[in-house]
């Protein structure tokens, strides 16, 4: 959770891809396809279901695999009658899971024994754009691994093996890096070396940039990352609450973070 930051700046997020790109904007997808060496059109232009839609089309029968990873849908989605009707209509589920005692576990077809923080080695960004490298100090249980190593493992499985090759996190953490060059959240100039021999750094981090200087505010000189470098404000109404109280839903409920407890 304290990654959502590097999470959107990854291209975690069903409508975005690495360095704050857009799946919608065919000159980002090009990009991406060049640079992971697709051929053209491969990467959709419209984007994903988002977790809601993905519960409706389980039901419907028209999911036939889905892969929960470091989450816990059965205690944090809203309707959990309804998530339980879809996964159990869906063919195979896949949970990577660091905790035996995830309730989401008992509808899993296949559960993948994942590493957890300290058991495993990447970079987080936290909302005042400061990259950090958190090292893992110790060796993950058992089979369970560290989630870039499954995934890089399954695309390997699925017969590309070249895509795939990573052998450590910081090989992974240097590709995305590539993908911000030029961008408004420049990685550039990062690397793990660098971030484990000189602590936390603040995007944007180009080359050249020197370990420990203190980013200005961004956007203080006034030039935004549009095509006329002004800032764009978007007026809009509030939406109309998605649902309302009945008597089978009698009660609102709103969950929040508190320090470190978050959704799940």
């Amino acid at each position: 959770q304290p990654n959502a930051m590097g999470g959107r700046e990854a291209g975690g997020l069903r409508d975005l891809l690495p360095g704050y790109r857009a799946v919608t904007v065919a000159e980002d997808r090009a990009f991406m396809e060049r640079h992971w060496g697709l051929k053209s059109g491969q990467i959709a232009a419209e984007p994903g279901l988002s977790a809601l839609e993905q519960v409706e089309v389980m039901r419907s029968g028209d999911l036939k695999f889905w892969w929960v990873v470091a989450t816990n849908p059965l205690v944090s989605m809203p309707d959990l009658n309804a998530l339980r009707e879809g996964m159990t209509r869906c063919p195979f589920v896949v949970v990577s899971e660091a905790y035996a005692t995830s309730e989401t576990l008992e509808l899993a077809n296949l559960v993948l024994p994942a590493a957890q923080w300290s058991e495993r080695t990447g970079a987080m960004t936290n909302s005042e754009r400061r990259v950090t490298l958190c090292d893992g100090f110790r060796n993950p249980p058992g089979e369970a691994k560290a989630d870039w190593e499954v995934f890089a493992e399954l695309g390997r499985r699925l017969g590309d093996a070249e895509q795939f090759a990573y052998t450590a996190s910081s090989e992974v953490f240097d590709e995305f890096v590539a993908t911000t060059r030029g961008r408004v959240c420049g990685y550039s100039g990062l690397s793990h070396v660098l971030l484990r021999q000189h602590g936390a750094q603040q995007w944007p981090y180009r080359l050249g940039s020197k370990p420990g200087a203190s980013s200005c505010t961004l956007y203080a000189d006034r030039l935004f990352p549009t095509a006329s470098g002004r800032a764009r404000f978007v007026v809009d109404e509030p939406a109309e609450l998605p649902e309302l109280l009945s008597a089978e839903f009698p009660l609102f409920l709103s969950t929040g973070r508190v320090e470190d407890q978050w959704h799940t």
